[in-house]
Parts: C-alpha cells; structure tokens; sequence
C-alpha cells in the first residue's frame, strides 16, 4: 500500500461516535423530549376538559318568577353523582343575582330557619334534589325581573368537577 494520504483507503468505525454524529443525537434526544412533554400537556388539557363534570348530571334548574327587582330567591335544581367519590356544590354564579349563598333548613327547636352553609354535600352515588325546605342555593339581589318562560345560563362550580353551566328556566312552582 502506498503512504501517500490520497491514496490510503478511509475506514469508517460506526461504533465510535463522532462529533457530528454525536451532535445529531443529542438534537434527537432533545427534540424526543419536547416531542414527549408537548403530547403529555396535550392529554392531560385533554383530560381535564373530559373530567369537568363527568360524572356528575345537573337537570331540571329553576327558579320561581320574581317580578320585582332586588329579591331573593331559591334555585333548584337536581344533582345526579354517579361517581364513587362524595362532591360538593362550593359556589353558583348567576347573571340575574348579585349574590349566592348556599342554604339547609335548620329544624332545631321552633320553626325552621334557613341557615347559609359552606358547601353542600352530594354524596357519591345519589340524586340530589335542592329544595326551598332543605338544601337550596339562594340566589341574593336579583338584577331583573324574571317572568315565566324566561331563561338564563348559571355556573355551578364543584369541589372536584369544576365549572359545570347549566340553563335555569323561571317557572311556577309545581
């Protein structure tokens, strides 16, 4: 063989890395990370949005028709949980009412009285009916009148299935 480099036969070890071989895999190695972070960002977004609510059905939302300005008045509605885990109703957000406050009836001794309360308990696996006579949301300083056939949207915020809306019909009571 000849010691002239131009005519020495070039041998390629694939088995040592080399710098730029060495670069290219930690680009792909980088790139495979943010490939691999961005798709569990996406699942758990995913995830989230799929979970607000599940399990949890809110039908038949009401409230009595308020002709004047200013009242206060009970929404009622049924909560169905069909979950295995216990949940609460922590907040109600309204666009007719300034306020809300979550209620029971308390029938200690004399008449029964409302009592504003911090939450209010739907048990895992149960239908809940909130009721003027025992637990209620009381929307507080309504903003307009409210005639029968009106509707309007509410959000009802729970403990753990977040932000569930719900449309509320006024109507006579049954």
């Amino acid at each position: 063989m000849s010691d002239h480099p131009a005519r020495q036969k070039r041998v390629y070890d694939c088995s040592a890395p080399s710098e730029g071989s060495a670069r290219v895999r930690l680009l792909a190695n980088a790139l495979g990370g943010l490939l691999a972070a961005l798709v569990g960002l996406v699942a758990f977004d995913s995830w989230h949005v799929a979970s607000a609510g599940e399990g949890l059905t809110l039908s038949d939302a009401w409230v009595p028709p308020a002709p004047e300005v200013g009242r206060d008045i009970p929404l009622l509605i049924t909560i169905k949980n069909e979950t295995t885990a216990p949940e609460a109703l922590m907040r109600v957000r309204c666009p007719i009412a300034n306020f809300s406050e979550r209620h029971t009836v308390d029938r200690g001794e004399g008449a029964p009285a409302m009592r504003s309360i911090p939450n209010i308990p739907v048990p895992a696996g149960s239908t809940l009916v909130l009721l003027p006579t025992s637990y209620h949301v009381m929307l507080l300083q309504t903003r307009e009148p409210l005639e029968p056939g009106k509707r309007f949207t509410c959000t009802i915020v729970f403990q753990k299935a977040g932000s569930i809306e719900t449309e509320v019909e006024v109507r006579k009571s049954p």
